[in-house]
């Protein structure tokens, strides 16, 4: 299937555009920092009202285990004030692209880790990792990851996800095949999701 993700920075989305392009999901930013997406409610709100499924991202900073505990915590009080602690059906994705994240002097991998732990201890059950192809294979170390933690590559002009094809021991849900998939009148990041 199908899915775009969004932000703040797509403000004037044409909805029925993205559902006559054949678009079933969309996964929306829920924030960075401590600061909720802008965009956040109003694009939960029309993919609801459109019919679409939607999981969320929370784009990472965390250098050490306990800034990504942090985050963890913001992000869990985040989906219980808004969508009532629900797992959305398209999951919750940490956003691990930032170079700040990596100022800590460990590999990424283990804030990432902490990160997807204590969500999954917390109780959501579908939490996953979002990264470019170039992070996932020169940057973040994988192996400490669970092998059951899906996988959300970036990589854009190859017609195949190259994560996927090199790692089939691992769960790669989401491939984001292009930044400007052109829909109605924006270009859109667009993905695929392999059910």
């Amino acid at each position: 299937m199908k899915v775009i993700d969004i932000s703040a920075w797509q403000t004037d989305i044409d909805w029925q555009a993205v559902k006559n392009a054949g678009i079933e999901g969309v996964i929306i930013k829920l924030g960075e920092g401590i600061n909720i997406d802008e965009m956040f409610f109003e694009h939960v709100n029309n993919a609801v009202n459109y019919g679409l499924k939607y999981g969320v991202y929370y784009y990472a900073h965390a250098s050490s285990i306990d800034e990504a505990r942090r985050e963890a915590y913001t992000v869990d009080q985040w989906l219980k004030t808004y969508i009532r602690g629900e797992n959305p059906a398209l999951g919750i994705w940490y956003d691990a692209e930032d170079n700040s994240m990596l100022t800590g002097g460990q590999n990424v991998v283990y804030p990432i880790a902490n990160f997807i732990h204590i969500m999954r201890e917390i109780g959501y059950n579908y939490v996953g990792l979002y990264s470019s192809y170039n992070w996932l294979t020169n940057v973040i170390d994988p192996e400490p990851l669970p092998k059951d933690v899906p996988i959300w590559s970036a990589q854009y002009g190859y017609h195949e996800n190259s994560f996927k094809v090199e790692n089939p021991d691992r769960i790669c849900k989401i491939w984001q095949y292009t930044d400007c998939e052109p829909i109605g009148d924006m270009k859109l990041d667009c993905n695929i999701y392999y059910e």
